[in-house]
């Protein structure tokens, strides 16, 4: 059965339940891959095989005629996920580091932002 990108998210939020650093370090991650695979299907000219690729297009090259959404927004979302994305390296890779309770709170919360934003761009504009 195919999943997604919010089945990421309500992981992530069964993540945090655990109450424990494992929990809080695979909301993190899941928070991140909600947010990636809630974006990465809006966009018709994508990079889709690549995180480091999907982020710089938003940032760098999206709004240059290539996206229907406004300059701003694309930046926006770029820079939203390069955020959450050094997170996700924090949380997956840096054994050492701490990850708190807050952080995957915030990780959580910045991937609904994120939905929101996306959900905001594709409505139809109202004249």
């Amino acid at each position: 059965m195919p999943v997604s990108s919010i089945d990421f998210l309500n992981f992530a939020k069964d993540s945090i339940s655990r109450n424990d650093e494992i929990g809080f370090r695979n909301a993190v991650a899941r928070a991140y891959y909600c947010a990636y695979h809630h974006v990465a299907p809006i966009m018709v000219n994508a990079p889709q095989d690549s995180h480091k690729d999907l982020i710089g297009y938003l940032i760098n090259d999206s709004w240059k005629g290539n996206e229907i959404f406004q300059k701003f927004d694309l930046i926006a979302l770029g820079h939203m996920l390069n955020q959450m994305k050094g997170k996700r390296v924090i949380s997956d890779y840096k054994l050492n580091s701490v990850v708190t309770e807050s952080e995957a709170t915030i990780a959580i919360l910045s991937a609904e932002k994120l939905i929101s934003k996306c959900s905001d761009m594709i409505k139809p504009k109202v004249s």
